[in-house]
């Protein structure tokens, strides 16, 4: 039997979407892969009036992503300035939250949240996901992480309770692990911090601490097992890696790393095409939710793997599984209802909440078609590249790490250096030619470091010059670079 986690009151890696999403003008917020509509619909001999919102996601300028309020996990906002905020052109709301609490910093999120590949919240739910093939699914993910604390040879693995949780002062024996999207000062008394930036513990203490941009913080209840078996194996200067783990039904493994963004809450209305409905197996027993007739919000999957969003003003579950049958659906599940029920698209609310939200899933317009980056069979989740004026165009870093080059930046000319093999390529930030064992040669699109810190290069330049072959999937927009 499934089991329901309650939220109790109380990145090292980059996420790519940032550098692309969060300058996109409220005045773009249009995509004709984006339709809505509104349709009449019977179901259990009832009509029913339906706001659907149907999305392309092999659009490669949309970007699925689950959304938070402003101020990060735990506060709340209204759906409308979540979806401008982020650029989007499709949002609903997203998986149940402390609505209720007096507390409006601590109004926690009870699902899953993922994008990238990076848990934004842990949970275990019926769950909504999309993979790097762009092709969605629905089915019960328990998601958690494990941590990794290394030092000289020696390995010691911690299981964290959850992902950007509390769970209230009497649990002292809670380890949670908190990423920036907490959003907020880690000061929660009778436990220790340990941060991690850059792969390594570089502070512990039992006073409150931030969570530094791409790093971690690790939160240490201070139970005795905790400070006899936990404690001791963290130390300033050990190195910290992270696992993302995903069961399915029966426990099986799923590969969670490779999604594009996930969002967890349920119940399952639709499998295969037909009703598939058990409010106890997903962990539901609120009449309220189970029983009651209500503003319900959706998502689905329709026969060309699209996917959909809905809203309907007052409806059961059951009613709301037989809706999205007839709405050609062969998968769906419930999301978050009742006052927090909201859609939005092609900058339109459609229905309004009756409340602020804590999260949103939503669909961004990029700026620039998004590129995936495969290089010798193996995907590189953290990184991805974009198209300018038809030149596909990628971070030279995964190239670097994936043939051990030899790298050298000069601050001073703002000019990378990189040899591997007999080649030398020289490449300076702003410069509309680079250098390739002395040989000049011109490239399509200027070499830029952006924002994050990269430098981004035209695709074709960096095979030829390191002797690679490129495969282009036109559908996904994958770029698989086979090197020498």
């Amino acid at each position: 039997m499934f089991r329901h986690k309650i939220m109790k009151p109380g990145a090292a890696l980059l996420l790519t979407a940032a550098l692309f999403a969060g300058g996109t003008p409220a005045s773009a917020l249009y995509s004709p892969s984006v339709n809505a509509v509104t349709k009449q619909v019977t179901a259990q001999g009832k009509a029913f009036n339906v706001s659907v919102v149907t999305i392309d996601l092999t659009d490669p300028t949309l970007e699925l992503a689950p959304a938070l309020a402003d101020g990060g996990i735990g506060h709340d906002s209204p759906l409308q300035a979540i979806a401008e905020r982020e650029g989007a052109v499709a949002a609903i709301n997203g998986t149940f939250f402390n609505a209720y609490e007096s507390d409006s910093t601590i109004r926690y999120p009870n699902g899953t949240l993922l994008q990238a590949g990076e848990a934004l919240h842990s949970g275990e739910n019926q769950t909504f996901f999309l993979n790097r093939d762009k092709v969605p699914g629905i089915q019960f993910v328990d998601l958690d992480i494990a941590v990794r604390v290394s030092e000289g040879s020696g390995t010691y693995t911690i299981n964290p309770w959850g992902v950007n949780k509390y769970y209230g002062e009497g649990s002292t024996d809670q380890v949670v692990w908190y990423t920036p999207d907490f959003g907020r000062w880690i000061g929660f008394a009778g436990g220790t911090k340990v941060v991690i930036e850059g792969g390594i513990i570089t502070r512990i203490t039992n006073d409150s601490v931030q969570v530094p941009p791409g790093g971690y913080v690790l939160f240490v209840g201070n139970s005795a097992n905790n400070r006899q078996y936990v404690l001791p194996n963290l130390d300033v200067g050990d190195r910290v890696t992270k696992e993302l783990l995903a069961k399915g039904e029966g426990g099986s493994s799923l590969n969670a790393q490779s999604w594009l963004a996930a969002i967890g809450a349920g119940p399952k209305l639709v499998t295969g095409g037909s009703v598939d409905l058990d409010v106890k197996r997903d962990g539901f027993s609120d009449p309220k939710v189970t029983q009651s007739s209500a503003a319900r919000s959706f998502i689905g999957i329709d026969g060309s793997d699209r996917l959909v969003m809905g809203t309907v003003p007052s409806a059961t579950l059951s009613q709301l599984a037989a809706i999205a049958i007839q709405l050609g659906l062969k998968e769906a599940m419930n999301m978050d209802g009742g006052s927090s029920s909201g859609l939005y698209a092609n900058g339109t609310m459609l229905t309004y909440p009756g409340r602020e939200l804590s999260n949103a899933l939503l669909v961004r317009k990029l700026d620039k078609p998004k590129v995936q980056i495969d290089i010798n069979g193996q995907p590189v989740y953290d990184y991805s590249g974009f198209i300018v004026k038809e030149t596909t165009v990628v971070p030279i870093r995964p190239f670097i790490t994936a043939m051990n080059a030899g790298f050298q930046w000069d601050a001073a000319t703002r000019t990378a250096t990189i040899t591997n093999a007999g080649v030398t390529l020289k490449l300076k930030d702003g410069s509309s030619t680079a250098t390739v064992n002395g040989k000049s040669v011109p490239v399509p699109v200027p070499l830029q470091i952006m924002e994050d810190s990269r430098m981004y290069v035209p695709l074709r330049l960096v095979a030829e010059s390191l002797n690679s072959k490129v495969d282009w999937n036109s559908r996904l927009y994958r770029a698989s670079v086979r090197l020498p």
